[in-house]
């Protein structure tokens, strides 16, 4: 975790770092908060993640770089909060709202469809390291033990990749607006260390309604 971790943050630097060599003019913050819900993936061989847990939310931040009108290159940060059903909780916890965490560390590209027409259609596509949680609390809290293994944690550290589809509005020379829907696929299989094969792969959507700051002059 601490190694994927520090590549991540490299590679965020590297981004960083190519806009203070003089190209602080292509680069924008983005916020992204939103739902994001369980769509496939068993929580053992007989039912669904989606009926463990709630539909959440999340948020992400990252940095953007403008290679043309019609490329990006992104580094992205989101963490998010899926509630866990009573009925599936491993015991009763004192602590209020155990959840599913699954954090989001991605390096990603944007391609823009179209500009110059108000609203811009563009698609998504990345990968990168997406840790996971049963949590006894909300927020990333002490994990629950593994499904099979009582002496393990429901936790990972699992990589995944990522695709979405969304629109852009320019508000300002500064500030835009934007709406996306993307799809996650997490490799969360893990026999060995969950002590069962029927947790499978798993595959989340989100629904975001985000915003963008340029830095610089563009």
């Amino acid at each position: 975790m601490r190694k994927r971790t520090i590549l991540f943050i490299a590679a965020l630097l590297a981004v960083s770092g190519a806009a203070a060599a003089g190209t602080l003019d292509r680069l924008s913050f983005r916020l992204t908060p939103g739902g994001f819900l369980p769509v496939g993936g068993h929580y053992n061989d007989e039912v669904r993640l989606r009926s463990v847990v709630s539909v959440g939310a999340g948020l992400t931040a990252g940095l953007r770089y403008k290679v043309n009108d019609y490329f990006y290159l992104g580094a992205d940060y989101g963490l998010t909060w899926m509630k866990a059903k009573s009925g599936y909780r491993p015991f009763d916890y004192k602590e209020t709202g155990p959840a599913l965490n699954v954090m989001m560390l991605t390096l990603n590209s944007t391609f823009v469809i179209s500009t110059g027409f108000g609203i811009n259609p563009y698609f998504t596509v990345g990968a990168g390291l997406y840790p996971w949680r049963f949590s006894q609390t909300w927020l990333w809290g002490n994990p629950w033990p593994a499904l099979a293994d009582p002496t393990g944690t429901f936790a990972m550290n699992s990589l995944g990749f990522n695709t979405g589809l969304g629109l852009e509005k320019h508000l300002s020379s500064h500030l835009s607006a934007y709406l996306e829907v993307t799809y996650h696929y997490v490799f969360a299989r893990n026999p060995v260390k969950l002590g069962t094969d029927d947790f499978t792969q798993q595959d989340f959507l989100g629904i975001n309604l985000g915003v963008s700051f340029a830095l610089g002059k563009e």
